[in-house]
């Protein structure tokens, strides 16, 4: 946006406000989002009287439930953008309103882009670490629940109405970092993070599942059945859902935690698919778009993990003057075993014009 038509904008919005009712009903709805949203709402368009007007008006629609409504107006102020604090800001919103609307994979890429902007606002990043939480992506999750413990640990205290209480929230990220080391199989430090949770007064029922689970998948199965039981007391319906997951991880039936015997041939058999469709892989690794070969990609190498419910991800791309096709296996003990072996079979006819890699 220029800043002729910025100044045009403002002059407006100043006119408007010069009526006392739409300036008390702006003060007040501002000073109304400002208690949840202040840290990241107040750095935002200053001095840009119209832009902050529009940013109330799409909070206002986004209490009223009225999220996409709320999404369009959100969009149309990106014109108005001039700093961080104003892309942090709206990137935020776009994500609630994604969020709020179902979309959790384009509500973590907004959540990204705002966190991108390094605002000094913990709920940026918690709200983009459970968005990647929910979607399994582990790593990237844990490493975003530790900048939310640094974002809420840093906040400056201050007088505020509803005040912040940070023991239950940070009890929270603490229980939640837990949940995530524990799918990455870094149990010695889930274990610090469930006694940091613990240290906070922080036990929901939920806790007891977390502390099952990393029982169960190291072996210790008299202290699983314990946190089980008291599982049983607190939420049977909890306890329902979650014992038979429990139990396949004390058998070691679980493929994330116990690897899980595949049929080799299988590898064979993609690989021989791969090197029929070799010239046309290569095209879409190096940008030529196929959303049906895309699927057919998946496909086959879901093929190769046809009992686990759980599915391998994959990325096409360009390693300098080769093409490269990563497998990732998200920490998963049964792709990180096959994965590997299936990239050490891969045939000595691909290797001159690909790379691959099994990777986390």
């Amino acid at each position: 946006m220029d800043e002729k038509r910025r100044m045009i904008r403002n002059r407006c919005a100043n006119l408007l406000l010069k009526s006392r009712k739409i300036s008390d009903g702006f003060e007040s709805s501002w000073s109304t989002h400002s208690r949840m949203f202040g840290d990241i709402m107040e750095p935002a368009f200053t001095e840009d009287t119209a832009s902050r007007l529009e940013l109330v008006s799409a909070l206002n629609l986004i209490s009223a439930g009225k999220h996409s409504t709320a999404a369009r107006k959100l969009e149309k102020l990106f014109d108005a953008c001039r700093s961080d604090e104003d892309f942090a800001a709206l990137n935020f919103f776009m994500g609630v309103c994604c969020e709020k609307m179902g979309l959790i994979d384009m509500a973590t890429v907004y959540y990204g882009q705002s966190a991108e902007r390094e605002p000094e606002f913990y709920m940026v990043y918690l709200m983009l670490a459970k968005c990647l939480h929910s979607r399994r992506h582990y790593e990237a999750a844990a490493g975003t629940y530790f900048k939310t413990l640094d974002a809420i640990l840093s906040r400056p205290k201050k007088d505020e109405v509803p005040a912040v209480r940070e023991a239950p929230l940070l009890g929270s990220v603490h229980g939640n970092l837990a949940s995530c080391l524990i799918m990455m199989r870094r149990y010695d430090d889930a274990e610090f993070e469930l006694y940091e949770a613990q240290r906070y007064d922080y036990a929901p029922a939920q806790m007891l599942v977390t502390w099952a689970t990393l029982y169960a998948a190291t072996g210790r199965r008299a202290q699983a059945a314990e946190k089980m039981s008291e599982l049983r007391k607190a939420s049977p319906e909890l306890e329902a859902a979650s014992a038979l997951s429990i139990r396949e991880i004390i058998e070691q039936k679980n493929p994330r935690f116990a690897p899980r015997i595949i049929d080799g041939e299988k590898l064979g058999r993609f690989w021989d698919w791969f090197c029929k469709n070799a010239d046309k892989l290569k095209a879409l690794a190096f940008g030529m778009p196929s959303q049906i070969l895309m699927e057919e990609v998946y496909e086959q190498l879901s093929g190769i993990f046809d009992a686990v419910v759980e599915k391998p991800g994959f990325e096409l791309g360009r390693d300098g003057v080769k093409a490269r096709m990563s497998f990732f296996d998200n920490y998963n003990l049964t792709f990180e075993l096959w994965l590997g072996r299936l990239v050490d079979s891969a045939p000595r006819s691909l290797r001159g014009d690909w790379s691959f890699y099994s990777i986390h």
